[in-house]
């Protein structure tokens, strides 16, 4: 750096690190003064002695302007390159994408169509449903999330079918990252500690609806 701040002439000769006579095949000729240009001009007659060049790195800058800095670029220019080549890789490590949680269900169409009546029976959603909407909710796929009419309905819905094997025992953490339903009350979307909470009572209490909804999983088999 306070090498080229010396000599800004020399930001031409980093600038062409390809060129083999950068002298001469770069704009360096053409941006030095008239009176140093002739001097390259009879280059020719110049014989280097390699050796007094070793001891003496500035003695040719009288025939040569910027001679000794030319060098000195270069050598610094291509110690760097040849550094950098011997730094170590970079390892690129791969984070694995999260995979989407879901249901992981095994019902077939005939099984979707007889829970999307059951839950339009217990009028578990303020509107009925069709199955293409139960089939969003089992593939964690809906648009937006769905507001219960009551929890505790919806809880026992999911709870039951866990209990047959039907879903996923991790149904809870399921609705969670998803956000697939609000809360019939404070219109929020229901959390893993909302609905474990409500699991726990349902096994005691169960809500009213629940003898309808256990009606049509036990019909589950025939389709």
């Amino acid at each position: 750096m306070e090498l080229h701040e010396k000599y800004p002439i020399l930001h031409i000769i980093t600038n062409y690190p390809d060129l083999k006579n950068v002298l001469w095949d770069s704009t360096f000729v053409e941006s030095i003064s008239p009176d140093e240009r002739k001097k390259y001009l009879n280059s020719a007659n110049i014989t280097l002695n390699h050796n007094r060049l070793n001891d003496e790195p500035e003695v040719y800058d009288g025939q040569l302007p910027y001679f000794s800095a030319i060098i000195l670029s270069i050598y610094l220019t291509e110690y760097i390159s040849f550094l950098q080549s011997k730094l170590p890789e970079e390892k690129t490590v791969d984070i694995p994408k999260e995979e989407k949680s879901t249901f992981e269900h095994q019902l077939n169409p005939a099984q979707i169509n007889l829970l999307t009546e059951c839950l339009n029976d217990v009028r578990m959603f303020p509107e009925s449903i069709t199955s293409q909407t139960l089939e969003n909710i089992l593939t964690c796929t809906l648009s937006q999330p769905l507001k219960a009419r009551n929890n505790r309905l919806l809880v026992y819905f999911f709870s039951a079918l866990d209990d047959r094997s039907l879903i996923t025992r991790n149904w809870q953490s399921v609705i969670d990252k998803n956000h697939l339903f609000l809360s019939s009350g404070k219109n929020r979307p229901l959390k893993q500690s909302d609905l474990s909470t409500t699991n726990s009572e349902i096994k005691t209490t169960p809500p009213i609806g629940s003898e309808t909804i256990d009606k049509y999983l036990k019909q589950l088999k025939e389709h």
